[in-house]
């Protein structure tokens, strides 16, 4: 008899567990979809869910720095200049909502637009290298964060309050 109750139990414990376990993240997509902006579906929508992967590795890679593991800050990096070429190719004309903090100077200024992205890249690329390899990673980050700065400025219509 005691077999049966501990095989319910542990039954008992495996189901709770797995319903505490989708709450949270039924919760988390709930809490996501109200902060995100509600966007159309195609390019906007791409390259905002493009954008915050990128903000996810630039998350792992100031964890990585700040835990004194440069090393796992490469790959990241990595992903970060990946996504460089296509993050270009989802801003087609017209390509605009009220939703979206992507300002007019993105089509008025493509070409800067584009080789804002390109200098992303390659200083990802230069800091993946540098972090993998025992390289300077502190003057890499410097100007690798530096490129998402003035991109930002000169692209990304601020949230209220930055």
């Amino acid at each position: 008899m005691g077999g049966r109750t501990a095989g319910f139990r542990q039954k008992f414990t495996f189901i709770l567990v797995g319903l505490m376990l989708g709450a949270c993240v039924a919760r988390g997509i709930a809490a996501e979809e109200k902060e995100a902006p509600k966007l159309p579906r195609g390019p906007i929508r791409d390259r905002h869910e493009l954008m915050e992967g990128v903000g996810k590795n630039a998350k792992k890679i100031g964890e990585s720095l700040k835990a004194g593991k440069p090393a796992e800050a490469a790959k990241p990096a990595e992903d970060i200049a990946a996504v460089m070429y296509k993050f270009t190719m989802l801003f087609p004309p017209g390509s605009t909502d009220p939703n979206s903090r992507a300002k007019p100077e993105i089509w008025e200024q493509k070409a800067k637009f584009n080789q804002d992205a390109n200098d992303l890249k390659e200083k990802a690329l230069a800091f993946a290298k540098a972090a993998s390899s025992g390289g300077d990673v502190k003057e890499t980050s410097k100007a690798m964060w530096a490129s998402c700065k003035a991109c930002h400025d000169s692209f990304r219509v601020p949230k209220p309050g930055e």
